[in-house]
Formats: structure tokens, C-alpha cells, sequence
């Protein structure tokens, strides 16, 4: 069932890259960034080996605290920095996307499926894997900007954004972790490196 998953979405990550870097349907591709993200998460729930009402709660928990930071960050500038965001996401409540906040649900899971077989120390887990979520903003920021997921202010993305990125995942990273939640997962841990070498081919091409 995992390695099925794995190729599927692989398949999926490998037409993105060739729909937004060559031809002529390059806005259609981005047009779906919103499934595309959407799809991404429904594989990693789907690859999981283990489904709990903990597991859902912790999603929730993740999304609400995606979707509480971002909307201060949007609406009021104290976090992440001056931005906003377009109309490619899809639907927005308050001025950010709701595939955000499933996003960051996302990327906490995949971040910390990489280090779960590693039996590290609580702390040490928890702030590594937040930083691996911080390497995958630092990746996809450059790319997000060039294809109008969102735009800052000068077109300068800030230091700060990073800091309250982590300062973000570093909680959900800390809840995930409390709740033992994580598991080694081939499936994640296969999308974290679809994401990245997304996000990294895509910097280079546009």
C-alpha cells in the first residue's frame, strides 16, 4: 500500500514540476496548487499505520494554530513580517487560504516522520523537526512569491518570517511529540523529499 502511495504522489510531484516549468499550461498547473497541496495530505493520512481520534485532534489542533498565526500575521504584521496572499490557494476566511492551515499540519507530520526512527531525545526531537519545517518555508518562500501564492512587502521575505515560523512549529512540533504521535512512516517521509526537490527544482527553473 506505501510503496503504491509513494508512486502516486511522486507521479503527481513529477507533473507539477514539468506543468509550471515548461509550455504553455504553466498557469493551469498553478491553478491547482490547492488540490495538489490537498492531495498531498489526503496520501500522507492515507499512508499512516496508525489512525487514532488523536491523531485528528492533533490535525485540528494544528490547523487552528496555522490559521489563528497567519491571520495576525496578515492582518495585524506582528508575526512573520508585511504579506498577503493571492487568490491561487483557494478559499480564504479572513484573508488566508484554508489550505494553509492544512498545510502546516502537513508539514509538521512529514518533518517529523524523517527523525522518528532516530529515538531522540523529547527536546532534541522537537526542535529539529521544527526546523526542518523551517527548511521547507526556506525552500518554498522564492517559489510561493513567483507563482502568486502569496507576496511581500518590497519583495523582500524577512529573517523574522523564519523566526516565527519556528517559533510556530515549535509548539505543534511539541504537541505532535507530547501526544506520541509520530511514526516512522516510508510515505511522509517520501513526500518531505517530494517537497523538497519540488520546491528546489522549481527555484532554480522559474
Amino acid at each position: 500500500m506505501s510503496r503504491k502511495l509513494i508512486i502516486f504522489i511522486g507521479i503527481f510531484y513529477l507533473v507539477g514540476i514539468l506543468g509550471m516549468s515548461f509550455g504553455p499550461f504553466k498557469s493551469f498547473f498553478v491553478g491547482l496548487s490547492f488540490f495538489h497541496l490537498l492531495l498531498s495530505f489526503g496520501v500522507l493520512i492515507l499512508g499512516r499505520k496508525t489512525q487514532s481520534t488523536t491523531l485528528w485532534l492533533f490535525i485540528s489542533s494544528a490547523f487552528a494554530l496555522g490559521m489563528l498565526v497567519e491571520f495576525i500575521g496578515v492582518h495585524t504584521e506582528l508575526l512573520f513580517g508585511t504579506y498577503s496572499y493571492g487568490t491561487v490557494l483557494g478559499p480564504k476566511v479572513l484573508g488566508v487560504p484554508l489550505i494553509i492551515g492544512i498545510n502546516w499540519a502537513m508539514l509538521s507530520m512529514v518533518s517529523a516522520a524523517l527523525l522518528a526512527k532516530l529515538k531522540l531525545n523529547f527536546w532534541i526531537e522537537v526542535i529539529a523537526s521544527a526546523l526542518l519545517m523551517v527548511f521547507l518555508d526556506f525552500l518554498m518562500e522564492p517559489v510561493a512569491v513567483k507563482l502568486g501564492f502569496w507576496s511581500w512587502r518590497n519583495g523582500i521575505i524577512p529573517f523574522y518570517n523564519y523566526v516565527c515560523w519556528f517559533g510556530t512549529a515549535l509548539i505543534i512540533q511539541f504537541i505532535y511529540r507530547k501526544w506520541r504521535l509520530n511514526e516512522a512512516n516510508n510515505v511522509a517521509v517520501a513526500l518531505f523529499i517530494y517537497l523538497t526537490i519540488f520546491f528546489t527544482f522549481l527555484t532554480v527553473r522559474l
